[in-house]
């Protein structure tokens, strides 16, 4: 009877710790994540996954779940006739994009907001990188500042060099 408890409180440890991790949805359409490229596969790349994944797209729709161990900072890729690239912070819940920006979860919700900020400078700035990085720069400080410990900070510096250097 003893070996049976030990047996069972054994296989218990093992089924939870085998559940560890946050479970994601990246889900959305090429139209509302901005791709603007015509593909049936899009690239998923983290260093919370252990691979390259490939997402299907159907009709223009796309839905990916996965887990990771904790929020990871990740590329999406769209490749058809140019390659387009967005970043994303997986993490528990679920990831859409609306109007080409991640939204859905609160790291991603924050993202967001940061490009949007980063976007409306660009727009009051038009052709001009001196005045777009003067304004652009305070803006990704304070959100670095507030973001340093997670991996929002990792995909606002990877995206915030089209709004600081939009020549590269």
């Amino acid at each position: 009877m003893k070996r049976i408890a030990i047996l069972l409180t054994a296989l218990a440890l093992v089924a939870t710790g085998c559940n560890k991790g946050q479970k994601f949805t990246l889900a959305g359409s090429l139209e509302a994540a901005r791709f603007n490229v015509a593909t049936d596969s899009l690239l998923l790349q983290s260093d919370g996954l252990p691979t390259i994944q490939s997402i299907q797209v159907n009709d223009g729709q796309f839905t990916y779940a996965g887990k990771v161990e904790k929020p990871a900072a990740a590329t999406l890729k769209g490749v058809g006739r140019t390659m387009v690239t967005k970043y994303v912070v997986l993490e528990k819940g679920e990831i859409t994009f609306q109007d080409g920006f991640p939204c859905g979860t609160p790291l991603n919700d924050a993202y967001g907001e940061l490009l949007r900020s980063l976007q409306a400078v660009a727009k009051e700035h038009p052709g001009d990188v001196d005045a777009v990085q003067a304004a652009a720069l305070p803006i990704l400080r304070a959100y670095l500042s507030s973001h340093a410990k997670d991996p929002s900070a990792v995909v606002a510096l990877m995206s915030a060099r089209r709004f600081t250097h939009p020549e590269a």
